[in-house]
Formats: structure tokens, sequence, C-alpha cells
């Protein structure tokens, strides 16, 4: 008995190509997915802790996705959109729990794999169905599992960093992402019953043929019998046509409702920014004040407790400023607010009285102004690159000193003066953008100008852009400091600040770096009780350096000094028992590797130095205030 075979059809061209621009158009979805979830742990964790093995989890997920079973496309997408409404929800509630666990390493790896994994091996599996769902599956040219998982680690890793150059995507809430790509993922399960079927056809077999018989004689009857053939098997049932047409208009019908699930009860948990009114903690004495979305911080938050926390015993009645998983600055309120003269005494935009920093560092970086100016003795201008709370730019100002402020961060600068009693600086005094950019271009000015504008140069420039652990590393750099020089008077003063151990590897390099840029340089901390051993400690540290050879002088501080703050009269009085000699740390560095810590533009290490200094910031920050405090923004 022969058998015909049909000729086999061929691939679909335009299949391959719909697939194929759909599978991309899911990786550019994931790599969305992965670029929203990290902005949304970084309040509850930090930058460093969230990427410190996201990256493995990435690649954990490909390999999951492209060596599971095919799945079928349209349940797997509605998967995909479930998740995705969970999302807001799951990675907060996750990043809370393992947050209060104390490990700011092993707590977002177990986030990534509960929150995550799920979502990217789901999706990657969706990626592969697409690739292998034009192909027979025995067409030799179809795609292979393994040419799947480098492709999608990849992409998801790489397109990252296209979304923040995309505004509106910088500008929206991670929430919000997360819930409109559910949308999109719910509403095609909706409409799939009515797109077009990309899958190849079967092949069909032509009804076999019977060979001529010829028995022997004798045998006809019974070799006639055994070559009848064989009664052909039921065909199964076809699907009852008019039950599928009822599924897909229950589809269809479904659509109207995911804008509304998204706007009621899939809304996130955290609080809705910009924050209309005033929050207060239900159980806690704590009430946000303000919540923002921040591109360039995540979020920005100001935030008062009212009340002692157990466990936090000096916690209460102070007034915070919050950028992302790292304090910016405070000051104390309510009873805490105190002054040798109450007409010194700051108030907000809102008249409410405010009392003095939490932190001491910023009051420290106002001794610039006791620096004695052999020229003429006088200070007149002052520029801050960072503003943190404004501490230290409102005592310029209060100072009458003409003062510049450069802040990367708006929602910064607004909350330092609705909140934090910053005065209006003029409109060519403030500056929101990257200090290198505006440095190198005021330097530039200067250059191209006639000696006679050197009146333009600062006596005072304040350098604090600590935050979530780390320091942007190209405003530490050799070429940043020559920049920066070229603006200060000769006289002038440059105080940095960093946060850290002087005794580590970023340490050293920061050192090393600005003691060889300044011919001048004096080193203080702000710790009340200086320790012997103060370098091997995470201390706030400022460096003051000036461009000239001579040596740098404090003047004794006057009544003027102080405006009414205990705080600064203490800080001033014993500012010589602060400074610590940091030779010892300049001499460790061994000589064949001093270039190394010599950071400049080109292969800077400082931004991978800080990743062990990031986590042990996080663990001091988790000290600082309650977990409760990081976890309502």
């Amino acid at each position: 008995m022969a058998t015909v075979a049909r000729e086999r059809p061929k691939t679909s061209l335009v299949a391959v190509a719909v697939t194929r621009i759909v599978a991309i158009l899911v990786l550019l979805g994931l790599s969305l997915v992965t670029y929203g979830y990290r902005r949304a742990l970084e309040p509850l964790y930090g930058s460093a802790p969230t990427n410190l093995h996201l990256t493995k989890i990435v690649w954990a997920s490909c390999i999951l996705g492209s060596f599971a079973p095919t799945v079928p496309i349209s349940r797997a997408t509605l998967g995909l959109g479930l998740l995705l409404y969970a999302l807001p929800h799951s990675s907060y509630w996750s990043a809370v729990y393992t947050g209060r666990l104390g490990d700011p390493i092993w707590g977002p790896v177990a986030t990534h794999l509960v929150v995550l994994l799920p979502i990217l091996s789901l999706g990657v599996a969706i990626v592969k169905a697409l690739q292998e769902l034009p192909y027979r599956k025995d067409d030799p040219s179809a795609p292979q599992s393994a040419m799947t998982l480098p492709v999608c680690a990849t992409a998801i890793n790489a397109l990252q960093g296209l979304w923040p150059a995309v505004s509106f995507i910088a500008a929206a809430p991670d929430s919000e992402i997360f819930l409109q790509l559910g949308t999109v993922c719910a509403s095609f399960w909706a409409i799939e019953p009515f797109l077009p079927n990309y899958s190849p056809p079967a092949v069909e077999t032509a009804e076999p043929v019977p060979a001529p018989l010829t028995p022997s004689k004798g045998k006809k009857r019974k070799e006639n019998e055994k070559d009848k053939p064989a009664t052909p098997a039921p065909l199964p049932p076809r699907p009852n046509a008019e039950s599928a047409q009822t599924s897909s208009r229950l589809r269809i019908a479904l659509l109207p409702l995911f804008p509304l699930l998204t706007s009621t009860i899939l809304r996130p948990p955290t609080l809705p920014k910009p924050l209309l009114e005033p929050y207060q903690h239900p159980t806690y004495p704590l009430r946000i004040l303000s919540s923002v979305q921040s591109t360039y911080s995540g979020v920005v938050v100001v935030g008062e407790s009212l009340g002692p926390v157990e466990g936090f015993g000096t916690t209460d009645h102070l007034r915070y400023l919050r950028a992302g998983h790292s304090l910016l600055g405070g000051v104390w309120i309510g009873p805490k607010v105190q002054a040798s003269d109450p007409s010194f005494v700051l108030k907000d935009e809102d008249g409410e009285s405010l009392g003095d920093s939490i932190y001491s560092a910023f009051v420290v970086q106002e001794a610039a102004r006791l620096v004695k100016k052999p020229r003429d003795g006088k200070q007149r201008n002052a520029l801050m690159i960072g503003l943190g709370a404004g501490t230290a730019a409102t005592s310029f100002m209060r100072h009458k000193l003409d003062t510049t402020i450069i802040e990367i961060d708006q929602a910064v600068y607004d909350a330092a003066h609705r909140f934090f009693g910053l005065p209006s600086p003029a409109p060519d005094r403030l500056f929101i953008q990257d200090a290198r950019a505006w440095v190198r271009n005021r330097s530039a000015t200067l250059a191209e100008s006639s000696t006679e504008t050197t009146s333009a140069k600062y006596d005072i420039v304040v350098h604090d852009l600590f935050s979530g652990g780390g320091v942007p590393s190209h405003l530490y750099t050799q070429e940043f400091w020559r920049d920066l020089k070229s603006i200060v008077e000769p006289d002038g003063i440059v105080a940095v600040n960093f946060a850290g151990v002087l005794d580590s590897d970023p340490g050293r390099a920061i050192v090393h770096t600005l003691y060889d840029s300044f011919p001048r340089c004096r080193t203080f901390s702000d710790s009340l009780e200086p320790s012997h051993n103060a370098t091997s400690e995470f201390i706030n540290w400022v460096f003051f350096c000036s461009p000239s050879s001579e040596p740098i002088e404090f003047r004794k501080p006057v009544e003027s000094d102080y405006l009414g703050s205990y705080l600064r009269r203490h800080i001033f009085s014993q500012l010589p028992e602060r400074e610590t000699d940091v030779s010892a740390v300049l001499a460790d560095i061994p000589e064949d590797k001093r270039e190394r810590y010599l950071l400049r533009d080109s292969g800077n290490p400082l931004g991978e130095w800080q990743q062990k200094e990031a986590i042990r910031h996080w663990k001091i920050m988790r000290g600082v205030l309650p977990d409760v405090f990081w976890e309502t923004y």
C-alpha cells in the first residue's frame, strides 16, 4: 500500500516578521519593567543594594524562560498581565518585609527571586513561543532555545539605559508603568481570538492507495479478507464554535474593566505623588508633609517624627529631608527648638519654628566663613554645589554672602525652600543642573574674560554631594578640581564633604586626589567625640582646601557667627579638636599604587569602590530612623 504526501508548505515570511516584531516589543517591555522595578526598590534599599545582584537574577530568569516548555501565548500573556497588575504591591511589600530582616545584600536578592524572576521568566517564555510560532516542529530553520537566552538577557540588561532618556517615562511613577504594561497584556489576551493566526498549517497526507492483489489459488477468500482496509478511527469532535464565540465576546466585554481596576483597587500602597495634604501615620508618631516623584532621586520626602519611638530615643520632634534611601538633612522642631536669641529662630514657609540641624557636618561646613583671607579679610560670595536641606546655604545668605546654588534635583530645592527655611536666591543665583557642566562652562567663561572680571570668582565653595551611600564620581576627579580652582579666588576656600571611612579605597582615593590637587588642605570630622581611630569609622568628614600655598588659618568666632545657635557655638568653639591628621591614610598607599588612587576622568574606579560603603550606609540609615519611617513615602 503506497502513501502519497503533499508538498510541505513553506514558512510564511509575514508570520516570521510579525512574530519577531512582537517579540522585540515584549523584550522592550521586560526591560522597562526591570527599570521601573529598580526604581521602585531604591526608596527601600537604595541603589547599590538593589543593583548588586540584579543582573544575575535577570540571567537566571532568562535561563528558566528559554529552556522551559513552550507556553500557550494567550494564557501566558494573561498570566504576565496579572503579575504586572500585582507588581506595585508585590514589590513594595516584599521589600518591606525583607528589609526588616536587616540584610541589604540577601534582602534584595530574596525580593528579586519572589517578585521579578517570575515576571521575566514568563516574559522570556513568551518570546521563545513567539519565535517558534511560525515554524513547524520539525523545521530545521526554527530558532533554538540556546539562542533565545543570550539575546533576551543582553537586551533586558542593556535596554534599561534607554528609558531615562525618554522624558515621559523618566517622569512617570513606577506603579503607573507596571499597571499600564499589565493593561497592555490583559488587552492582548482579550482581543487574541480576533487576531490572525500565524501558526503553520498542518501537513496533510493523501489517503492510502491499495496495491493490486495477486493471491494464490485456494487462499483467495482468506487473503481478500486480510487485505480489507481497517475501519478508520473516528475523528475527534470539533470544538463547539458557538461556545468559543461566547468566550471571545466575554473577553472583549472585560476590556473596559482594566482601566477601572488600575485606577481603583490596583493603586499602589505608597502615598500619592505629589502629596496633596499631610499624611498622619495611624500607629506611629510620624507625619509626612511632602512626597514627590523625582527623576533624579526617585522620591523626595519631608517627614516629621512627632514623638519617641521605642529603640530610637533621640528621634522625636525632628523634621527630615529624604531622597531615596538617604537622609539629606533635618532640623529639630517643636519643644526641641532652642536659641540663645529668639529673634534668630528660623521659620519655614508656613511660619513654623525650626531648630538646629540634626547633623553637625553642615555646621562644620559653615566654618569656611572663619577662614582668614590674607588679601583683604572680607568674604563676599559663596558657591553651593549640592544643597541638601540648605543648612549651610541659609547660614551664608543670613550672613549677607552673595550665594549661588547648584542643585541637580528640583524637588530637593523645593523641599529646602518650603520646609527648611531656605531664602529665595536671585534668579541668576540658582541652577538646577549637574555641577560638572556648570563649573566647566563657568571656568571657560572666566578664561575668555578680561582680568578685570576676577571678582566673579568665589571666596567660599561648599561641595556636598553625598547621597545614598556614595558620591557622583565624576565630581571628584583631578579634572573637576582643576576647573573648580579656576573659579575660586586665589585665597578662597573649598569645603568638601565626604561621608565614609577614610581608611578604605574610596576614602584613600578622595583624600589622595584632593591633597594632590590643592596646595593646602586640612581635614575635620563632625564627630562630637573624636576617636583616636576615627579614620576607620564611618564619619562625616569636611576637607578645607585652598588654591593658595599659604597655610589655612581660622579666626576665632564671634557672637554674630552663631546666629543664636547653640550647635554653632559648640562646633565652632571645638573646631581645633575636630581636626584629624590624615597623613597616615596617605602613607598607607603603596608607592606603586599611588597613580591608581588618583581619580581621573578616564578609568575612574570610585563608583565601583563605593559599593561596599553603600551597603554599610544602608545599615546606618536603618539605625538612625525606624523601619516604618523608611517604608512610608
